[in-house]
């Protein structure tokens, strides 16, 4: 369902088949599609109404931030790309486990993925991922949609912690991912989600000098 909103196949504004419908098409229990389009709602994708009907939200709330790399590209006429470059369970930097509560020796979902727009760079991202909180997230699911789209679809993340500044690209992945010089500057973003109390992913972005961030509230 979530890939029908991000395709178009369901425009914003627009009301999606009804309960019924979508367990018959997708061969389900009515409840499990309940249980899905909630999510969906909670993470401020769908909006629900009795006797009215569900429709996709036409001005998202603060949740789908996660997701606007992909509507970032696209609204400016280019192709979306995707690649999960990188992924492990490991133990965290320090600084990453002291700012989701947990232990350095705890382990984590370590992600590395490289986002393009027309196959020319756009984003790298690292994430740790709270694999606790985080059922069913699976390597062979990272490989079609990035984990901010797996997560938006599927964990009612409801505050987040977020800060900017440049930095230097530095050897290894992120000079690599967006075929900048080590000593380039590069615009970091660094995001942290909870599920009220519980820490569920830090993200570190980085965009090539010349980035305007920009986002939906």
């Amino acid at each position: 369902m979530l890939g029908r909103i991000h395709d178009g196949t369901w425009a914003p504004g627009e009301l999606i088949p009804t309960e019924t419908e979508l367990a018959a098409e997708f061969g389900c229990a009515r409840a499990t599609v309940n249980r899905a389009l909630q999510v969906l709602a909670d993470s401020g994708v769908l909006e629900r109404r009795r006797k009215v009907g569900t429709r996709v939200v036409a001005h998202p709330n603060v949740q789908t931030v996660r997701f606007l790399l992909r509507r970032e590209i696209e609204a400016v006429g280019k192709t979306y790309g995707y690649q999960l470059v990188h992924i492990e369970k490991a133990s965290p930097p320090t600084e990453v486990a002291q700012a989701m509560l947990l232990r350095p020796e705890d382990k984590l979902l370590w992600t590395k993925s490289s986002f393009t727009a027309s196959d020319q760079p756009y984003c790298c991202e690292e994430r740790w991922i709270n694999f606790h909180a985080t059922p069913g997230l699976t390597k062979e699911a990272l490989q079609k949609i990035s984990p901010c789209e797996w997560l938006l679809g599927h964990i009612p993340i409801n505050r987040a912690n977020m800060s900017m500044g440049a930095t230097m690209a530095n050897e290894g992945f992120v000079a690599e991912a967006l075929r900048v010089a080590p000593a380039d500057p590069v615009l970091l973003v660094e995001r942290l989600d909870w599920l009220d109390n519980m820490p569920i992913s830090l993200t570190r972005r980085h965009f090539p000098r010349g980035h305007r961030f920009s986002a939906t509230i």
